[in-house]
Formats: C-alpha cells, sequence, structure tokens
C-alpha cells in the first residue's frame, strides 16, 4: 500500500522526546582501526549515578531484537551508544503525564563503518551519540543493514532485573501518527546522511 504512513528515520539530536538525552560522541579512527569514548562521569545523563553495569551485544544484519513487542522498564534508564554498525531504536512515548505523549520516532544510530575504507589522510572523526532512554519509554532495536552486524553498548542505571524488563506487544499499542496502527519494522524507512 503506497498510502500508508511511514516512518522515517531521524539522527539522534534530531529527537524531540520528553526527557531523551543525547549527548555527542566521536569515533576516532586511524590505520590501526577505532577509538569511542562510550561513558563519562561528567555526562549529563550520569549526573548523581554510581556505576550499575554495562553490557555489549552484537546483532547480525537483518534481524530485530524486537521483532513484536517493546522493552519497557519502570525503575532503569538505559543508555545506548553504537560504536560499530548502524542499530534503528524506535522509541514510543505512552506516559500520561509526557509533553510528547503518543510521539514515535526512529533513530538512526551509527558508529564506524564495520568494512572501514582504507583512509589516506591517516586519521579521521566521525560524530555519533549516546541516547538515554527515560523510565516508561517504550524501545526496540532493529538492525536493518542487509551486509553488516551493529555493537551496542548499554550502561543501564541499574542492575538487571527480570521484574523490570516489561515487554508490550506492538498490537496493543495504536499509534495515532501511524493511522491509529501499531509499530511495524515494515514502516521504517532507513534515510541515511
Amino acid at each position: 500500500m503506497t498510502d500508508q504512513p511511514r516512518l522515517a528515520t531521524i539522527e539522534p539530536f534530531d529527537s524531540h522526546l520528553h526527557d531523551v538525552i543525547v549527548l555527542p560522541r566521536t569515533v576516532h579512527f586511524d590505520p590501526r582501526g577505532f577509538l569511542i569514548e562510550t561513558l563519562r562521569s561528567d555526562d549529563a545523563s550520569v549526573a548523581g549515578d554510581r556505576f550499575a553495569m554495562s553490557y555489549t551485544s552484537v546483532t547480525v544484519p537483518g534481524e530485530r531484537r524486537d521483532i513484536d513487542r517493546w522493552h519497557v522498564h519502570h525503575h532503569q534508564e538505559d543508555r545506548f551508544v553504537v560504536p560499530l554498525g548502524e542499530m534503528i531504536l524506535a522509541l514510543y512515548d505512552p506516559r500520561p503525564l509526557s509533553p510528547t505523549r503518543g510521539r514515535i520516532e526512529a533513530i538512526r544510530m551509527a558508529g564506524a563503518p564495520v568494512h572501514q575504507p582504507a583512509s589516506p589522510a591517516g586519521k579521521r572523526d566521525l560524530a555519533t551519540a549516546m541516547v538515554t532512554i527515560p523510565r516508561e519509554v517504550y524501545h526496540c532495536i532493529g538492525n536493518l543493514h542487509r551486509e553488516e552486524p551493529f555493537l551496542l553498548q548499554n550502561y543501564p542505571t541499574a542492575l538487571y532485573n527480570a521484574a523490570d524488563e516489561g515487554r508490550v506487544p506492538f498490537v496493543d499499542s495504536p499509534i495515532s501518527s501511524l493511522g491509529g496502527r501499531p509499530f511495524s519494522w515494515d514502516l521504517v524507512e532507513v534515510v541515511r546522511p
């Protein structure tokens, strides 16, 4: 159907969901590889936090970690950074008191390319970001790239707790900007700069 609403991806700094924090990061390349500072004690999203945990995951091309349901946390915030590859992070704000209630965004998070072309200049930098997902905001991640995996690092604000790991099926969350239909990965249109 050509008349169905699409969800174009945006860059992290174009996010307008209430309480989402986006911090700039830089991937520094040289002939040996790359380096990225992911989480710093002076980051705005860390103010007052103590270290809880971190984890790294890799998602292969074409896979979605969340194929048909949203993640949601009631007690922790996730802090995502993608140092390698390209991830799509979909966010939906169902919070009753939020000024952005009902808004959905698909954020394209990109780190270093998996297959880096040789750079005759030696060093170069790539701008990227860390995105903090507020409590109660629905989120899901996927790899819409056909050839490259992505690496995700998360620095959640609390230790893993299965009781806080909520799941909400997409079909249970109709979204007005999508014509009253639920989110689906088929609606995401990847826009690259």
